[in-house]
């Protein structure tokens, strides 16, 4: 629901930032709602569609929760789309047609602006692919210890109680007892109730850990409320089928966008992409008391939509602008593509973050996990269609814009060569 939101935001962003430059060009009130629907279309589509592949791996691949946010994504991608498209473009033509709004009047975030992002491509590349590193070498420290029931197999029970016991006290007893890996966790229902102990703990041990904590603490009045257990064999399997959803929505990601753009755009967006995967990873792994889930995988992959969507919305720009401006150098037509969303790139990831930080500070356990998860994914995915993809694909086709044309059809043409072409025909 988050990432719908956030795409919900986004694709009216960029129809509003769209038809300001129609405005800004000189056009009417409603030629530059014409054009700045025909011009952000491609873009809507091509962004919602890599999202739609990336649910559609989730519900085939998931289990359970996974399973849920692949089909809730799923239904928000087509509604995002015709509510954009369709709904608000409606709205608007009604409201210009009955003259309720003569002027269209915006608050600009940035006004114009001239920023040399690939001036500093080096540097922003080295410190984030660092904190990568680091990231990875934590992930190593603790790989014992991160994973969840989930995917390592155990017993969760859920306890009421009428006095809180301090979680240290429960880890001295579990200590004290030997009784192997046990993680208490005090949850809070997002809906509303009473709080609820949580305890995971090896598989079918989950009753010895309850026995002792009934007589360690007789006076927190703990009551079973109920348990879940999983098999090693049932998290091996879920462990399996995340790696494929990964891997999977990265190669038909990769496939989408080098038959809709180009093979250079892919190779950025994927590199952007796993660059989101793994700094994510590093820093919900470098953070205290956060392990990985099966919905946290969900997460992963929300942010792999939420990454190609910004990552699509610069490439579409830069195509466009290699179309407008044919004697421009590479360098600087995707500096003037960044510079054109920059804007738009604030103003959705301010929107997606209120939304995602109110989930995290109002929800708790594995709700709370997820939308840390995703505010760290809006912020490097937005710094990673910037800083990464971009010179990613400029790197790729070496600086030289002629590379590009002859991959796509970006390549002007002009009136000499239309003349000739049909001199050489008529002879």
């Amino acid at each position: 629901m988050i990432l719908t939101i956030g795409m919900a935001v986004d694709a009216n962003i960029l129809i509003f930032e769209r038809i300001r430059e129609e405005l800004r060009a000189g056009k009417t009130l409603k030629s530059a709602l014409v054009g700045g629907f025909d011009k952000v279309f491609s873009t809507i589509f091509d962004a919602n569609v890599t999202t739609l592949l990336v649910s559609l791996v989730m519900f085939y691949f998931g289990t359970g929760p996974v399973k849920g946010f692949g089909l809730t994504l799923a239904i928000g991608v087509v509604t995002t789309m015709f509510c954009a498209l369709v709904v608000s473009r409606l709205l608007l033509e009604l409201l210009i047609e009955t003259n309720l709004i003569k002027k269209f009047p915006m608050l600009s975030v940035v006004n114009k602006p001239k920023v040399p992002f690939l001036k500093f491509r080096l540097p922003a590349f080295a410190a984030s692919w660092l904190i990568v590193i680091v990231g990875i070498f934590g992930l190593i420290s603790k790989w014992d210890s991160i994973f969840g029931i989930d995917f390592t197999g155990g017993d969760e029970v859920s306890l009421s109680f009428d006095t809180r016991i301090d979680e240290s006290d429960i880890s001295k007893m579990v200590a004290d007892l030997d009784l192997g890996d046990v993680t208490p966790q005090y949850v809070m229902p997002l809906g509303g109730g009473a709080e609820v102990l949580k305890m995971q703990t090896p598989f079918e041990e989950s009753s010895k850990v309850v026995d002792a904590m009934m007589q360690a603490f007789p006076s927190a009045g703990l009551k079973v409320l109920g348990s879940n257990n999983i098999g090693p064999s049932v998290g091996a399997e879920i462990q399996k089928n995340a790696l494929y959803a990964i891997g999977i929505s990265l190669g038909l990601i990769l496939i989408y966008i080098a038959v809709r753009f180009e093979i250079g755009y892919g190779i950025g967006a994927i590199v952007a992409t796993v660059h989101d995967i793994l700094l994510t990873v590093g820093v919900f792994v470098l953070w205290p008391d956060h392990q990985f889930t099966a919905p946290m995988i969900a997460a992963i992959l929300l942010i792999v939509g939420y990454s190609l969507n910004d990552t699509i919305v610069v490439f579409d720009r830069i195509r466009e602008e290699l179309e407008l401006k044919p004697t421009a150098k590479l360098y600087d037509i995707i500096n003037l593509a960044l510079n054109a969303v920059l804007s738009r790139s604030l103003l959705t990831s301010f929107t997606t973050l209120l939304a995602a930080g109110s989930l995290m500070v109002f929800g708790t356990g594995v709700i709370s996990d997820i939308a840390f998860t995703f505010m760290i994914g809006i912020i490097t995915g937005t710094f990673s269609s910037i800083f990464i993809a971009s010179p990613i694909f400029f790197w790729w086709h070496k600086g030289d814009r002629r590379s590009v044309e002859t991959s796509h059809d970006v390549a002007p043409e002009y009136d000499w060569q239309a003349g000739a072409k049909e001199v050489k025909e008529g002879n």
